[in-house]
């Protein structure tokens, strides 16, 4: 008669809830499991990315040209007798900078990953003003004139593709690989000369032809900076402090063009040594893949307590409403396959895209769920019933998952509605046997 008891107790509705909620609460651990194998596959696909990008050439930043004058300045002792020459280099910046750039795009592969990569050409031309030192707050300065150079910050030096030379009030002067100070750039080119009358001004031009991937951008150094970008790549992202005044994207590429002003940054035109940062002034465009299908997947398996519990809740109605006996085991092999799910569109979303893997993977574990739930229940009807569930729920994550600035609106309110209809389903059913 005890056994009986026990057993009544076992198979008491409300024990067979709260086994059920604990199941579906120790298999959200497989989810998490999920996620790893998810975030390791990214980071391997970053890192053959960054392979790529080093073979061809890497994010290209391009800044200057920088006039740099060396100079010296005694630095008195306590008797004010000078104890010793401090050395350094006032840096000047262009009036004007103006860039003309193309760009031309095209992907790389490697197994299954692929980046985009481009050869840019870029004109730049401007001016400089004759230099100002009385704006420098440096006290009986001595300038070397003769050791002036100009500096181009280039960042990944193995992507240019030509023999550059810079045209000075229309002579053509030689490059030099390396930069002559690290005060603004850390690597780039230099032209040094010493025939310049620096009380004129001097106009600028040079040429170059750059390998770089996914990124280019530009530093605004001239007090006024105008730039240019176009490409045939359909999918920009434009990138950094400032964003383009007109822009024109269409499905045959896109053309950008920004204008800066020197009262758009944080820094002068003039300075001396290493007093200022001219990263922060950097702009310009991203050659964006369009579909990151790992990123879809991180977000769809988020979702795997909802897919989970709505499974688990339905599955309990069908019980209670049928008086049929559905076993914890099942509940567990409807909720791996639930799982399973999430490894299928990673995995095969590597291969074929997100959305076309999304459709395969979502109808192979519909079927599967509905077959198993005929097969348990021996109810045409209420396998449809499921199969609508899976249905339904495959379609809202989707929709989620394709928008950006309405997915959390989105998904809130669904979440209320499919809140509001189980509330409606559970009022059909008699939680209580009455005698």
């Amino acid at each position: 008669m005890e056994t009986k008891s026990v057993q009544q107790f076992l198979n008491s509705y409300g024990v067979k809830m709260i086994i059920v909620a604990f199941l579906a609460i120790l298999l959200l651990i497989p989810s998490f499991l999920i996620q790893e194998i998810i975030q390791e596959r990214m980071t391997l696909s970053e890192k053959v990315k960054n392979e790529l990008y080093a073979q061809w050439g890497s994010k290209q930043v391009v800044a200057g040209p920088v006039l740099n004058v060396p100079f010296s300045v005694d630095k008195p002792g306590s008797d004010n007798k000078v104890s010793s020459e401090q050395h350094g280099v006032a840096h000047f910046l262009p009036a004007t900078l103006n860039m003309d750039g193309t760009l031309y795009p095209e992907t790389r592969k490697r197994g299954i990953y692929t980046v985009v990569v481009y050869e840019g050409k870029l004109r730049l031309k401007g001016s400089f003003a004759p230099p100002d030192v009385s704006l420098l707050d440096l006290q009986n300065a001595r300038y070397n004139w003769s050791a002036a150079y100009f500096t181009l910050g280039i960042s990944d030096m193995r992507g240019i593709k030509n023999l550059p030379e810079l045209i000075i009030n229309g002579s053509k002067y030689p490059v030099e690989p390396g930069v002559a100070d690290t005060d603004l750039f850390p690597s780039g080119i230099t032209i040094k000369y010493s025939s310049f009358d620096l009380k004129q001004p001097l106009n600028f031009g040079i040429e170059l032809v750059l390998n770089g991937s996914e990124d280019l951008s530009v530093e605004a150094l001239g007090k006024t900076s105008e730039v240019m970008l176009r490409s045939g790549w359909a999918h920009p992202g434009f990138t950094g402090g400032f964003l383009p005044v007109n822009r024109q994207v269409s499905a045959k590429g896109f053309t950008a063009g920004w204008q800066v002003t020197h009262l758009n940054r944080n820094f002068p035109q003039q300075w001396a040594d290493r007093k200022y940062n001219t990263h922060d002034a950097k702009f310009g465009v991203e050659l964006l893949i369009p579909v990151d299908h790992y990123q879809k997947s991180m977000r769809s398996v988020k979702y795997a307590i909802l897919f989970i519990a709505l499974n688990f809740i339905v599955f309990l109605f069908i019980e209670l409403k049928s008086r049929m006996r559905i076993h914890p085991f099942q509940y567990a092999l409807v909720a791996f396959a639930l799982l399973i799910f999430y490894a299928l569109l990673t995995s095969i979303g590597e291969q074929i895209g997100f959305n076309l893997a999304y459709l395969i993977s979502a109808v192979a574990v519909t079927l599967l769920i509905s077959w198993y739930a005929f097969t348990i229940l021996r109810n045409t009807g209420m396998a449809v019933w499921v199969i609508l569930l899976q249905t339904g729920l495959y379609l809202f994550l989707f929709t989620i998952l394709q928008l950006q600035d309405y997915a959390l609106l989105t998904g809130s309110i669904g979440m209320f509605v499919i809140l509001a209809l189980i509330m409606r389903a559970s009022n059909r059913i008699k939680w209580y046997h009455e005698e």
